[in-house]
């Protein structure tokens, strides 16, 4: 279903986050939606192979990963559809998790992540691009996991769940290094395997 915002997003003035140029990567503006901020991820100005035969799929999955994951700490709602080709979110004011150095973070907001990430699976939804720094954004002591571009909803397997897993690990690692332990280091070795054959973002600024 297009869940279009009655009124629309209004787009005077918008504010540019994002807008890499490339093949399938929207344009990613703040924009004004009923009296409050929101972000409007935009396909609509694209090509038109991705406009037209490809958006309108990523942005209906997007949405409904979003929507199954309502309520869940940390997630931004999903408030619309606009035009089958652009989706309407939640706007969260906060830094991405790179622009924090190690021992800056409280242990909580680690916890909070896990707890995040822990919610998601449980309704059946894997990220797999959470080692995208631009992915996790903190505000205040709440950590939120963003951009479900490329999440699947479904029945998952251990080794969907363990990209996630790898992900937290490397955080953990960077941020809150006085929190790993012998067995988080053990595990950061077995992930290393799998990621050798990880096709997510290959490209991407992943965390060190």
């Amino acid at each position: 279903m297009d869940h279009q915002p009655r009124p629309g997003p209004d787009v005077v003035k918008p504010r540019v986050l994002r807008d890499k140029g490339g093949f399938l990567s929207p344009v990613v503006s703040v924009v004004d939606h009923e009296g409050r901020s929101a972000v409007l991820k935009d396909y609509r100005g694209k090509n038109a192979v991705t406009r037209g035969l490809l958006a309108p799929s990523l942005v209906k999955r997007e949405f409904a990963v979003l929507r199954h994951l309502e309520g869940v700490p940390g997630i931004p709602r999903a408030y619309a559809v606009v035009e089958k080709r652009a989706l309407l979110l939640e706007y969260i004011e906060g830094k991405t998790i790179n622009k924090f150095k190690a021992g800056e973070l409280p242990d909580r907001v680690f916890d909070r992540l896990c707890e995040t990430v822990r919610a998601m699976h449980a309704r059946g939804v894997v990220h797999l691009d959470l080692r995208q720094r631009k992915n996790i954004l903190i505000a205040g002591d709440r950590p939120w996991v963003i951009d479900f571009a490329n999440a699947l909803k479904g029945r998952l397997t251990a080794k969907l769940r363990a990209v996630d897993e790898s992900a937290l690990l490397k955080f953990k690692q960077r941020n809150w290094p006085h929190l790993m332990t012998d067995a988080d280091r053990d595990a950061l070795k077995n992930h290393r395997l799998l990621r050798r054959f990880w096709i997510f973002s290959p490209r991407g600024k992943s965390v060190r």
